[in-house]
């Protein structure tokens, strides 16, 4: 744990330098000297590869052969530790810094690795730190990145050996990765070297994008590459002026970004450019700039390039001597790099036959074993009919037989089905019949009362009027009428029952019709409750209503909206009942219906109805939550 604290500690200035970019790459060389003074004391393996990847990056502007040695140590550990991704990107490191040396066999190779491992998505998952690939929000984006930046490579090694048609598929395959995770540092990349690979309008055009993904991203490593790349493009149109503004940007924009092989070509134009205008001292300072660059990388290109201008500033003053001496330098190098290319393409073309001899004979290999399976399967197949026939034929007559015996028992079995069928609609009946009876009976109680009291009035008027007592008479009318009131008023309410529970029994129309929702609330809530108290006459509970009186009547398909309160008021009281049986001291059933209206429904606006039912009975069981809608 502690050596973990302490490289993180040591990291942390690295993460803070604006110059270091999110994936563990590109910091300054102060923290490359801290970086490897700490490799010494430490043994955390997964920390010490992506330290190697960011010594690897920092060392590709300015020492090739370090980059390689650190991106190499970066793979070995992570084919040590099996971290597939971590492996892809140093293949992919390896590969370009290969490209850089222009090793263009080695740098395929490793190239090939890379794509094999990154192409898998069953490698995704093996990763660390994914957001190290380009500021990658997920594990598919940091494989696709990594892919992406894999076939930028490729088009760079296909540009170096001179196929353009190849290298601009890969650069459009990189383009279409990085648009499918909106990585804008992929795609301002892949614009960058497509400049490379036109002219003219549209290589300024690929240019500008270039700079405005990049920035876009805030990345903004090769914007000078870019800003360049535009110079070179007006040079050639004669337009001078925009030539040297371009050209002045990118030499800010590689000094910004310690962009030291770019940055050296922009001298070597301003030594030219200098020189055409005979301002031969500024051009002898841009020529000592390039130099100096060359030794700072070591970079044969970059000496070729310097010796040649000197070379030829030299030879133009008519300094024989020195122009001799720098043009012999210059074509030495030009030699060896010469030569290194012949032996690197021929490498590469060997490689490329070698792999298309390889795939030939993978695909003469698979060619012979189907041909022999087939000459097996034809006698194979010949041998097996006479068998599959006999077997057709005896699991045919077995069908036949095991056939009869399913339709005995789906006869059987449907017969069943119809009586429980019948069964639990004679048991729904009952409790429903129950419920009915126990409500029509109250207004049914008070009509056969009121009916005999109205009896025993009119023979006490029928004695009053013999007595001439009228008065009285007039009295027990009046008592007679509001007897009759009552009685209208509740045979209405047992027709109210019956109509409601014949609507509740019918199937549903499907259409909407304008519906009071608290009657139909009260109506359910009785009718539940009393079908229970019909099945448990030892049943009992609080039932508790809070109506909400400004509802008015709303359009909704009444059946259907009545089978869901009854159920879940069937399911409230049967919850209750069983929490009572436990005998929980102090426990009391309580169900509460409650309606409400929305404002805007108030203001006739629109708006919804909410119909609750809750109750304190045990609840719905964990395992049953999940089926609740089915």
């Amino acid at each position: 744990m502690k050596t973990i604290i302490k490289i993180l500690l040591l990291l942390l200035p690295v993460f803070a330098n604006a110059q270091f970019d999110p994936n563990w790459g590109y910091i300054t060389r102060q923290q490359a000297d801290s970086l490897k003074t700490t490799f010494r004391i430490e043994k955390n393996d997964t920390l010490l590869m992506a330290a190697y990847r960011s010594l690897g990056f920092y060392y590709q502007e300015n020492k090739l052969d370090s980059a390689l040695y650190f991106h190499q140590l970066q793979l070995k550990l992570a084919k040590k530790l099996d971290i597939k991704m971590w492996m892809a990107d140093g293949y992919q490191q390896i590969g370009s810094v290969e490209l850089y040396l222009k090793n263009v066999s080695s740098g395929n190779e490793a190239l090939a690795q890379a794509i094999k491992i990154a192409e898998n998505e069953k490698n995704e998952n093996s990763n660390w730190h994914y957001w190290t690939f380009s500021n990658a929000q997920s594990l598919h984006a940091a494989r696709i990145s990594i892919l992406g930046m894999t076939h930028n490579d490729l088009g760079n090694l296909y540009l170096l050996v001179g196929d353009i048609d190849q290298a601009k598929k890969a650069i459009a395959e990189t383009i279409r990765f990085g648009e499918s995770i909106h990585n804008g540092k992929l795609i301002s990349i892949a614009y960058g070297n497509l400049t490379q690979l036109f002219t003219g309008d549209t290589s300024i055009l690929y240019a500008k994008r270039a700079i405005q993904f990049g920035n876009e991203a805030g990345y903004r490593k090769f914007n000078g590459d870019a800003f360049l790349n535009i110079a070179a493009e007006f040079g050639r149109l004669n337009q001078m002026d925009s030539a040297l503004t371009y050209a002045y940007a990118s030499m800010a924009a590689n000094i910004e970004q310690n962009n030291q092989r770019t940055l050296a070509y922009v001298y070597k134009d301003f030594a030219y450019l200098h020189f055409s205008k005979q301002h031969i001292d500024s051009s002898l300072f841009y020529t000592g700039k390039l130099l100096q660059i060359a030794k700072s990388l070591q970079s044969p290109d970059v000496f070729r390039d310097a010796y040649s201008t000197l070379a030829f500033v030299y030879g133009s003053l008519k300094n024989t001597d020195s122009a001799y001496k720098y043009e012999q330098l210059a074509h030495k190098i030009s030699d060896s790099l010469n030569n290194a290319r012949i032996k690197q393409l021929t490498e590469y073309q060997k490689s490329a036959f070698g792999e298309q001899l390889r795939l030939k004979k993978i695909n003469d290999d698979k060619t012979a074993y189907q041909n022999k399976l087939k000459l097996y399967g034809a006698i194979a197949g010949s041998a097996s009919l006479l068998f599959i026939a006999l077997i057709l034929y005896r699991n045919n007559r077995k069908k036949i037989k095991a056939n009869n015996i399913l339709e005995k028992t789906l006869t059987d079995l449907k017969s069943t089905q119809t009586q429980l069928i019948q069964s639990e609609k004679m048991a729904s009946l009952g409790e429903l019949t129950a419920g009915i009876a126990h409500e029509i009976q109250n207004p049914l109680n008070f009509v056969n009362n009121f009916s005999e009291v109205n009896t025993e009035l009119i023979d006490e008027a029928r004695e009053e009027i013999n007595k001439g007592n009228f008065d009285e008479v007039k009295n027990i009318l009046n008592d007679i009428k509001e007897n009759e009131q009552k009685i209208n008023h509740h045979g209405k309410r047992a027709d109210a029952i019956v109509k409601g529970m014949l609507q509740h029994s019918r199937s549903s129309s499907g259409i909407k019709e304008p519906t009071d929702i608290n009657a139909l609330c009260d109506e359910y809530l009785r009718l539940s409750y009393h079908g229970l108290r019909a099945k448990d006459k030892s049943f009992n509970a609080t039932i508790k209503t809070d109506f909400d009186k400004s509802i008015e009547k709303i359009n909704i398909i009444p059946q259907d909206i009545g089978r869901v309160i009854m159920n879940l008021l069937t399911n409230a009281f049967y919850a209750v009942n069983e929490k009572k049986k436990l005998n929980i001291p102090g426990y009391e059933p309580i169900v509460t219906v409650i309606t409400n209206c929305s404002p805007l429904l108030r203001r006739g606006v629109g708006g919804e109805v909410s119909i609750t039912v809750t109750d304190n009975g045990n609840g719905i069981p964990q395992n049953i939550i999940p089926k609740i809608f089915q």
